[in-house]
């Protein structure tokens, strides 16, 4: 098995019908979900490009073997609306070109803000 991750606020999750693919609501301009390989990754991400999210926050573990849609692994994408700058071009993202079936989404891990404020994640899966 081969776990992938994604974030997504809460609201984002919630408004989505538990039985339906999952595609964010940037897809149809860039194409694909953006992911990261490893848990580290993640909260880096989450507190560059989601640290003045107001509400909670969750994580996708996606099992890329049950995965319908395809995954490349990529250099960094520019993410729409967001004003940080991505990590070097030589980190490689796991990029998914279409949609999340959902049994393909393995656990939805909540994400902590720490003391200072900054996104934390309990590590349930290696």
């Amino acid at each position: 098995m081969s776990v992938i991750f994604h974030l997504i606020p809460e609201s984002e999750h919630r408004a989505r019908p538990a039985d339906h693919p999952y595609t964010p609501a940037t897809f149809a301009a860039e194409g694909f979900i953006h992911c990261t390989g490893d848990t580290e990754t993640l909260v880096a991400v989450a507190n560059a490009f989601f640290g003045d999210l107001a509400e909670p926050l969750l994580c996708y573990a996606v099992d890329t073997d049950r995965l319908t849609a395809p995954v490349r692994w990529e250099p960094p994408a520019p993410v729409i609306g967001a004003e940080n700058t991505p990590p070097p071009a030589e980190t490689l993202f796991p990029h998914i070109y279409g949609a999340i079936n959902r049994a393909a989404i393995i656990d939805i891990l909540p994400l902590h803000r720490d003391e200072s404020g900054r996104w934390q994640l309990e590590n349930r899966i290696e």
